[in-house]
């Protein structure tokens, strides 16, 4: 076995969720992962807590959706909630064989399917939670690499001196914390939103792994402006390319896509909160060096920024509540990103660095 194996578990269950004598862990894998599994279940058993393992393959998920139309609605799987509200610790390993597999679903009927796991989600965010990533052959293809490419490239952004990579991330946080507006320029963009009063966090490795990024919650009703992302984003095995928004008092009020317009639109008309802004990402880890079509990765990359629409983190203070929270990305070597009037980031580089 991969001895980065061993060590990526060491740092899910130590540092990232910090398991410690009698912590109930559940971890949920997809077609592969049972090597990084194991490891878990291992160290979890040296640390006097208990493991277990669910299995949620892309093809038995595909099955539900397919016999289960939107109009019918979804049953609420009662015993895994249950298991959820009752474990300490979950860990969330991405490991699909196919990335595409529920990418000619019915979007109605995948948010309804969004609708239905939403409690399930918001009781994990009480829980000390990571969300990480196996390498596979799908998650390979999808980024245009051999898997020992990826391989390399996955562990290269987890296996890191994270102390490190922490003082980046808590430098920038000071200075989002301390501020009131945040102004996107660049490329068919002016975005102006208030995050007065919301609270900056810097992801350390503590709740996705690999991390890198300082995220916080807007104000609800405060984002006024127009914003175009050039990364394409990966939502139910269907990818959403050249997504342009428009947002007055908060709201999005116009919406379009060069590719994947109704799946798109469909995600913003899931519910009141969907329409509005959960989050505002700032991407440090300079590690992850190119896109591969996996938001759990392309959204830490350096020099770039991304919105989610729906759901806020309540450690933001954030009070936006949905069904769903999409990251949409926008590169920022050619941009700005000014708190309060000041530079914070210009064409890719951050204020400090531009002094020298």
């Amino acid at each position: 076995m991969d001895p980065r194996i061993t060590e990526h578990a060491h740092i899910l269950v130590d540092y990232s969720c910090e398991v410690k004598e009698g912590d109930h862990v559940v971890v949920t894998i997809e077609d592969h992962g049972t090597e990084l599994a194991r490891e878990i279940v291992r160290i979890v058993a040296l640390r006097g807590g208990t493991t277990v393992i669910v299995q949620k393959s892309s093809e038995t998920e595909r099955a539900l959706l397919d016999v289960t139309p939107a109009s019918l609605g979804l049953g609420f799987p009662d015993h895994y909630y249950e298991m959820i509200k009752t474990t300490d610790v979950y860990i969330g390993i991405r490991s699909t064989a196919n990335t595409r597999v529920l990418g000619n679903v019915d979007p109605d009927t995948f948010i309804q399917y969004q609708k239905m796991q939403n409690p399930i989600r918001q009781e994990l965010l009480k829980k000390r939670w990571c969300g990480t990533i196996t390498p596979t052959y799908a998650f390979a293809q999808e980024a245009g690499m051999s898997l020992r490419e990826y391989e390399d490239f996955v562990y290269g952004a987890i296996i890191r001196d994270w102390e490190k990579e922490a003082e980046l991330m808590y430098r920038i946080k000071e200075i989002v914390d301390r501020g009131k507006e945040v102004t996107i320029s660049g490329q068919d963009t002016d975005l102006t939103l208030s995050i007065e009063g919301r609270r900056a966090v810097a992801a350390t490795g503590k709740h996705d792994m690999p991390s890198g990024e300082v995220y916080t919650a807007p104000v609800d009703d405060s984002a006024e402006g127009y914003i175009s992302f050039d990364v394409p984003v990966m939502v139910s095995g269907s990818l959403i390319e050249g997504v342009r928004l428009t947002f007055k008092e908060g709201e999005v009020v116009e919406s379009s896509a060069e590719k994947g317009e109704r799946l798109l639109n469909t995600l913003i008309s899931t519910d009141d909160g969907s329409k509005r802004l959960g989050e505002l990402g700032i991407g440090t880890n300079r590690g992850i060096t190119t896109f591969t079509n996996n938001i759990l990765l392309d959204e830490k990359i350096g020099d770039t920024i991304h919105l989610a629409l729906g759901n806020a983190y309540p450690d933001c203070r954030g009070i936006n509540v949905s069904a769903i929270h999409m990251d949409i990305i926008k590169t920022m070597r050619t941009g700005q990103v000014l708190i309060d009037g000041e530079t914070l980031q210009k064409d890719g580089k951050w204020a400090w660095e531009l002094e020298t």
